[in-house]
């Protein structure tokens, strides 16, 4: 009995050197769970976007529009507005960021149009008004914007006119890939655009978790190549820019731009040849434009449409 007895006291001695690595143990597996499904939901979310409804048409901002869809390079269907000019000096194509839609680039419309172009707003896939379910973020997307200078090209109201490209964040560097790939784009402008979509990606992961950032980044490159087999670093507007001249580049950025950091937007102004200009906006944001800069960011945007599409 006292041999019994004396065990049992053993076990039970064990047992309680033992329970302090249960909290720790637990601790650490629910820590890897949180892991593995925050960079799991940042991923899904990043690839499947939440549609955002069109609050605004152009004739709440008093522009004429006409609405079209055409097909993007693959053939899903895309959403947009055309806005003739009368006497038209060249044609625009405004591309949206991620995750709105076309309504996003109103704001730039109006004085635009007013300067005398045909402009081309339209949703990329998976958002807005478009078909389509995945969002690549920029590599999909660069046939996308191709089969808008497709539609836009066709048209009988472009006869002898450029085509120029402005686009915001992630529009912004489609329309750097989508230039390297179609001498047809002869003027590019762009806000915010990022300059890798693995640096764009890195930047999304400190923003949304902080510190944890770092190991957050590869889990989520991960998950995200289970719905898109893609390696985000070949998504590069800095390469693409190789092949701008002698096509003008224009670069806005936010210098409190805690999205796209303000290093992408000099990293693409370095690698790009001339002719180029890069206008970074102190008190300015990522797509947001302080008050006291809209003026000169006004009229930088249309002083370079307008010597960039210039007819001859």
């Amino acid at each position: 009995m006292k041999t019994e007895h004396t065990s049992r006291e053993h076990n039970a001695e064990a047992a309680r050197r033992a329970l302090p690595w249960k909290p720790a143990v637990l601790g650490i597996g629910a820590a890897g769970a949180l892991w593995g499904l925050s960079s799991l939901a940042f991923a899904y979310f990043s690839t499947h976007p939440v549609r955002r409804k069109l609050r605004y048409n152009p004739s709440e901002f008093a522009l004429p529009f006409e609405d079209i869809s055409f097909p993007s390079r693959d053939g899903v269907r895309l959403s947009g507005w055309f806005m003739a000019s009368p006497k038209a000096r060249g044609a625009i194509i405004l591309c949206h960021g991620f995750p709105n839609n076309r309504a996003e680039m109103l704001y730039w419309a109006k004085p635009l149009h007013a300067a005398g172009y045909h402009l081309l707003l339209f949703d990329f896939r998976a958002l807005g008004l478009s078909q389509g379910e995945l969002c690549s973020i920029g590599h999909h997307e660069i046939g996308d914007l191709l089969g808008a200078v497709d539609y836009l090209s066709a048209r009988p109201e472009m006869r002898d006119l450029s085509l120029g490209v402005f686009g915001l964040s992630m529009g912004g560097a489609v329309a750097l890939m989508a230039a390297a790939q179609d001498e047809r784009i002869a003027a590019i402008a762009t806000h915010g655009a990022y300059a890798s979509l693995d640096r764009a990606i890195a930047q999304h992961c400190r923003l949304y978790f902080g510190p944890l950032g770092r190991v957050m980044h590869p889990p989520a490159i991960w998950w995200g190549r289970r719905w898109l087999p893609l390696d985000p670093r070949e998504v590069s507007p800095l390469k693409a820019v190789l092949q701008m001249a002698p096509r003008p580049l224009l670069l806005f950025h936010g210098g409190r731009d805690i999205i796209v950091r303000p290093a992408d937007a000099r990293a693409l102004f370095e690698a790009a040849p001339q002719p180029k200009q890069l206008h970074m906006m102190p008190r300015s944001w990522h797509v947001y434009i302080h008050p006291t800069e809209r003026a000169a960011y006004e009229t930088t945007l249309l002083r370079f449409f307008r010597d960039a599409l210039r007819r001859d």
